[in-house]
């Protein structure tokens, strides 16, 4: 019987885990705070961490409260810090919400209610007062408060939520608060989010925003986020790719079933297959509770691409029967928006095409080859499919088809449900170096750079397979010319 408990909504790993890594983003804070503790102007004062779904934003601002708060830090400068932090999540904190719209009133109370404590002072009774009547109150409070006695952190959590189901009231805060004290340079907001925060409408707001995305952890600093010894941080990282919440959550099961992490040896069968599978399994409940059905079944599969365009995307669909065939442009289009609107996938500006999380995309193929193995395998194959056939058809375009098909042929090397194999690497390459090979300098240089960049590739892609595409590659960079 599978005895995984329940992924509960939590916004830090379980009581008495350290707070680990995160050191670019806590030292751009105290740099910040720093110049403000000395009763000086700040720099960006709007900051704004992002990240996929589980990748530690609300520890990360958790941490940030426990450092800043006033308490701990009296006789630091002229100005001490003050800290206020609110997670709008709805299930989080649902006394901030009616319906679907955030209670404007609340939100400034609590807020000045937070910031008021640590100066040993109380919120004034506004009787009737409107939310902008509110808003205004509290801005003239703090002001005076930064220009005279301290430096306040205002932090908001889960901005997303606010920005989906009440849009309006992001622009209000936007407007009342958040330009006004941004303005002094002496209030410093943070705030966490899926998606990167774009939708900053007021000049003196954008000038002064800085955006950092938060990613996953390499394989040690997993395990120190757990106390685990480093076998069995490897072990958790080839199950939860450094990803924190999975990481964590994985750690807490193995420590219910007397697990001790920092002592435990043999540990090759530490993590069965149904264990990884239940696991998963709650994650990708929580991930894709709010997707609706059609989005969350396309985010399964398009779990095996490394990026997402209307044309990989319809040939992956029509091969496994998720859509009916013939859809055009604008349906593909429709389904990409779902997805993006769930941060489920990013626009990667570099490469003009959409992207999933790396992280969170080896998550949730990870979950379906568990899952669904043989969907998983033929869901690699259309793609490998697609991907050379489009080679073949645009030959020029060598960085962006020929790592794909490398990564995909990788892949399918392990699926023994395949009654098929497609070409291996090397048939293939010396099939298309023979009839569709570029003749020109450019499309083998980038080549070269794709696959140096390609981490993930070198690291799936057997060793003979990767030396014979990159030398050729090299080798051709350099003997052309034009």
């Amino acid at each position: 019987m599978n005895t995984t408990p329940k992924l509960q909504p939590r916004r830090s790993p379980e009581p008495g885990r350290p707070f680990v890594n995160r050191g670019r983003e806590l030292k751009l804070v105290r740099d910040k705070l720093d110049i403000g503790m000395q009763g000086k102007s700040m720099p960006s004062t709007v900051t704004c961490f992002w990240g996929a779904f589980g990748m530690g934003k609300s520890w990360l601002l958790l941490e940030l409260e426990r450092r800043y708060r006033h308490a701990g830090l009296k006789g630091v400068g002229s100005h001490p810090t003050i800290a206020a932090r609110l997670d709008l999540n709805r299930e989080i904190l649902p006394s901030l919400w009616q319906d679907e719209q955030l209670n404007r009133e609340q939100l400034i109370r609590e807020l000045w209610k937070q910031l008021a404590s640590q100066l040993e002072t109380d919120v004034p009774d506004s009787g009737r007062a409107s939310a902008d009547e509110w808003a205004e109150a509290f801005m003239n409070e703090v002001t005076v408060w930064s220009v005279q006695s301290a430096t306040p952190l205002i932090m908001l959590d889960t901005v997303d939520d606010l920005v989906k189901l009440d849009e309006s009231t992001f622009f209000w805060l936007e407007q009342h608060l958040v330009e006004r004290l941004a303005l002094t340079n002496r209030v410093l907001f943070i705030f966490a989010s899926r998606g990167e925060l774009r939708r900053w409408r007021r000049f003196q707001v954008r000038r002064r925003v800085d955006s950092y995305r938060l990613t996953a952890f390499d394989a040690k600093t997993a395990g120190e986020e757990v106390g685990a010894n480093p076998d069995v941080s490897q072990v958790l990282f080839r199950h939860a790719f450094g990803h924190p919440l999975v990481t964590e959550y994985l750690g807490t099961v193995l420590e219910k079933q007397g697990v001790d992490l920092q002592k435990a040896e043999r540990v090759e069968r530490l993590v069965e297959p149904s264990l990884a599978q239940a696991v998963l399994g709650e994650v990708m409940t929580k991930i894709l509770e709010k997707v609706p059905e059609l989005p969350a079944k396309l985010a399964r599969y398009t779990s095996v691409l490394r990026w997402v365009s209307v044309e990989p995307l319809r040939f992956l669909a029509e091969s496994l029967d998720l859509s009916e065939h013939g859809r055009g442009d604008a349906y593909y289009l429709d389904r990409i928006g779902e997805l993006q609107a769930h941060h489920l996938l990013y626009w990667n500006s570099n490469k003009n095409s959409y992207e999933p999380d790396p992280v969170l995309r080896r998550l949730l193929a990870y979950f379906l080859q568990l899952e669904e193995p043989a969907r998983f395998c033929k869901a690699h194959l259309a793609v490998f499919d697609f991907h050379r056939g489009h080679l073949s058809e645009y030959p020029q375009y060598l960085a962006r088809y020929v790592p794909e098909l490398a990564y995909h042929r990788a892949i399918l090397e392990r699926c023994e449900l395949l009654e098929l194999q497609p070409p291996t690497i090397q048939a293939w390459w010396e099939q298309f170096l023979s009839e569709k090979a570029p003749i020109s300098r450019e499309p083998w240089a980038e080549l070269v750079k794709a696959l140096e960049q390609d981490k993930e590739l070198q690291d799936v892609s057997p060793i003979e397979d990767y030396d014979r595409l990159y030398s050729e590659a090299k080798k051709r960079a350099i003997g052309m010319t034009g």
